[in-house]
């Protein structure tokens, strides 16, 4: 999978662009939008001023033009700016400021504490060594004339700049280039790389050294050595580990040989394999499309977040269509063509914004025509049930949606917020659904069952609506033994202890018991653990009904039948094993089968 993320990479690279896709390279006007969330200790929102100040070309130096510094008013202009985010390495937390646009803000929160964003410090450990200061070590391996005679003017107007990015609480500073901004300059990217991946401090600080092993300079790229093999110095990749003879875990990112345009297109791929495609609360699924034909148009298309990312935590049950599943819309709704292949990772999605996913589980080589066909069946079947709720729900108050993860939600989530039974079913059941091999889920019955008796102690959602989300998780299985199971004596003797405890149903209005629904069928399972039990709870559902009359009355003499049926059953139970899951869907269907209460209508 690695060799997939490259090549990625490398289609990132050769994009219209490219300057967007590159790990250290920025969105100013994200930044700014993600900052107008946060206030200060004043409880006021952070506004930002944009400004431009065009750079003059001298020759040997570059002049700072202070007299056309403007404000930036065009929202089209400011959401077009990019800026250098530089780091030695991914953990590199010092904020060196190298070259380029400006993003800078500071203010105090309601704890006050001093909060500083962007690509620039002032305070705290900075305050007498500022972000400039903090990258002149990199001098010494700045090949570009263009960042050499920017920070040589940089420096001496120093003073100048950080006053001006002081006296504002948030400032983008544009720099122009004849116009251009500071990423059109030529090989002005490829020169930063070159820092990144070769720099090397004095000392033995190792957290500051470049990724690669071998001391090279921007002499030794453009001499066409980008083939060369190297050997990482630090993490680059989250996978580069393993078990490898001669390599602790500490220095397993060592266990490969890499070219430095292999490296590089990594750092055009960080947002592929550390950022999924979809996320079901901590299941995150990264998807990573390979095929000789893909083209860096596609690829853009397909990895662009802003349209295409589904954070399935965040959608409501409305927005899921008819036309499309939202574990399957981004493999399946692309430009790629039904040949090309998915290797699909499944991460655990970690708590803090600064950890690290750990992948769980992968599967490699899924072509797109398979998903679309898997795709196809489950929104076939999604059909069918939406048919069959429109028809037995006829005035309900909106319509009912379905999806894989939605149903599977309402059947093993939980109040708790990790929701680890229903994230760990998940994680079973994705990968088959992904590869066509989701043959039977053994877990979903009883699963169902807990539910629905929980929710009848609790007060939740009722069989009759639930039963339609247990229905299409079964239709979707290739596999399906939901006829199998009402075709079993369990299911039957389940359905005629139904029937006679019906006349308890709460929603009755003439329900002599009031407290059975909750007492006993939201404990039914527990009930009928064996046939033994079964026989003590229909002698006792018998009594009950002996007493109040029910089994007296002609009109009722369907309670005596389905008693009567229920001891021939007991009584000639062979051939098969009791199976009280599939009793309890047999009773459920009875007990709630006569009707439809208004309640049951109102909740949906």
């Amino acid at each position: 999978m690695l060799d997939t993320v490259i090549k990625i990479g490398k289609l990132y690279r050769e994009a219209l662009n490219a300057h967007k896709y590159h790990e250290q390279i920025n969105h100013a006007w994200k930044d700014v939008e993600a900052l107008r969330k946060k206030k200060d200790k004043d409880g006021n929102v952070i506004d930002t001023v944009f400004y431009e100040l065009p750079v003059i070309d001298k020759g040997n130096t570059f002049e700072f033009n202070f007299e056309n510094l403007k404000e930036i008013e065009d929202e089209d202009k400011q959401k077009q700016i990019y800026y250098l985010n530089f780091k030695t390495s991914k953990k590199d937390a010092e904020k060196r400021y190298l070259f380029g646009d400006i993003v800078y803000s500071h203010f105090i929160d309601n704890k006050n504490k001093l909060n500083e964003f962007g690509n620039y410090r002032l305070f705290g450990k900075w305050e007498n060594k500022s972000s400039f200061e903090g990258a002149e070590p990199l001098n010494a391996f700045i090949k570009s004339d263009n960042i050499k005679k920017f920070r040589y003017a940089y420096r001496n107007k120093k003073e100048q700049f950080e006053m001006l990015i002081k006296s504002k609480q948030s400032i983008v500073l544009h720099f122009t280039f004849n116009t251009h901004p500071w990423y059109k300059l030529p090989n002005i990217v490829e020169d930063v790389d070159s820092i990144i991946l070769f720099y090397k401090p004095k000392g033995k600080n190792e957290s500051l050294v470049g990724y690669l092993e071998d001391k090279l300079d921007k002499d030794f790229i453009d001499n066409n050595n980008l083939s060369a093999k190297l050997t990482l110095n630090k993490y680059l990749y989250k996978t580069l580990g393993g078990v490898t003879p001669g390599f602790s875990e500490v220095y397993s990112y060592k266990n490969k040989v890499f070219t430095i345009d292999n490296v590089i297109s990594l750092m055009y791929a960080t947002q592929v394999y550390q950022d999924p495609i979809i996320r079901i609360n901590q299941i995150g699924i990264i998807a990573l499309p390979h095929s000789d034909k893909i083209t860096s148009e596609e690829i853009v298309s397909f990895f662009n977040r802003e349209q295409k990312s589904i954070s399935t935590q965040a959608r409501k049950e409305e927005t899921i269509v008819l036309e499309s599943d939202d574990i399957f819309a981004p493999l399946t709704e692309n430009l790629f063509a039904d040949t090309v292949k998915f290797d699909i990772i499944f991460s655990s999605i970690p708590k803090s914004p600064s950890g690290v996913f750990s992948d769980l589980i992968e599967i490699s080589n899924i072509e797109k025509s398979l998903l679309k066909q898997v795709h196809e069946h489950i929104l076939s079947q999604k059909a069918k049930i939406l048919n069959r709720t429109n028809k037995a729900f006829p005035n309900t108050k909106k319509p009912f949606a379905f999806s894989v993860r939605y149903s599977f939600l309402k059947i093993l989530g939980d109040v708790t917020k990790d929701k680890k039974k229903y994230q760990s079913h998940l994680l079973k059941v994705l990968p088959q659904l992904y590869s066509n091999t989701y043959y039977q889920d053994p877990i979903l019955l009883p699963a169902f069952i807990e539910k629905v008796e929980y929710n009848i102690r609790e007060g939740g959602q009722l069989f009759n609506i639930l039963k339609y989300d247990f229905y299409f998780l079964m239709n979707i299985q290739k596999n399906n033994n939901l006829m199998k199971i009402t075709e079993t004596k369990s299911y039957d003797l389940g359905k005629n202890l139904g029937i006679m405890a019906n006349r308890f149903a709460a929603w009755r209005d003439d329900c002599p018991i009031k407290s059975f629904e909750k007492s006993y069928v939201g404990n039914l399972s527990r009930r009928i653990t064996s046939i033994e039990e079964l026989v003590k709870f229909s002698g006792f559902l018998n009594e009950k009904l002996t007493i109040h009359g029910f089994m007296s009355k002609s009109k009722y003499i369907y309670i005596k039948d389905a008693y009567s049926s229920l001891v021939e059953t007991i009584n000639n139970f062979e051939g098969e094993k009791y199976n009280r899951h599939n009793c309890a869907l047999g009773f459920f269907e009875s007990y709630y089968g006569k009707r439809v209460s208004n309640t049951e209508q109102q909740i949906n």
